[in-house]
């Protein structure tokens, strides 16, 4: 197969997979909102941050953001710990439910139903698959648009 015919062939088998495995929430009460998102996401990736980082790095009122995690404290997505490095202040950063949240509301595809699929493969196959994947994303990286 040449590679025009590879692209075209794997683009209708990815759009395939997509249209059956993505994820379809049924309440949107069970999902964190779009802000919500965002800030856990913030969070996660710049570390325990005071109240005025947060503030200073959201471009947000310290008097908005302390609303919002007092919001998520009583959920259990973020805690407040006090500074090991100055007693004053206290830093927030994510729970174990509040990481389990963010992972689930990036998620894209339903992996319950992914796992149904893939255990009607063969394990070999599961592992060859992935293999090919992770090859052909290492192939993309090499050839940035």
């Amino acid at each position: 197969m040449d590679p025009a015919d590879f692209a075209r062939r794997f683009e209708a088998a990815y759009g395939d997979i997509y249209l059956l495995a993505v994820r379809r929430v049924r309440d949107k009460r069970e999902r964190l909102s779009p802000e919500t998102t965002a800030f856990l996401l913030h969070l996660a990736e710049a570390g325990p941050m005071s109240l005025t980082e947060l503030a200073r790095h959201m471009s947000r009122a310290p008097s908005t953001l302390s609303e919002m995690i007092d919001h998520l404290e009583a959920k259990a997505l973020v805690k407040r710990q006090a500074d090991t490095a100055d007693a004053r202040r206290s830093l927030v950063w994510l729970t174990p439910e509040g990481q389990a949240r963010l992972a689930d509301a990036l998620s894209v595809l339903e992996q319950a139903r992914l796992e149904a699929a893939a255990a009607r493969l063969p394990q070999g196959d599961r592992q060859t698959l992935i293999q090919l994947l992770g090859d052909l994303a290492a192939a993309l990286r090499k050839d940035p648009p």
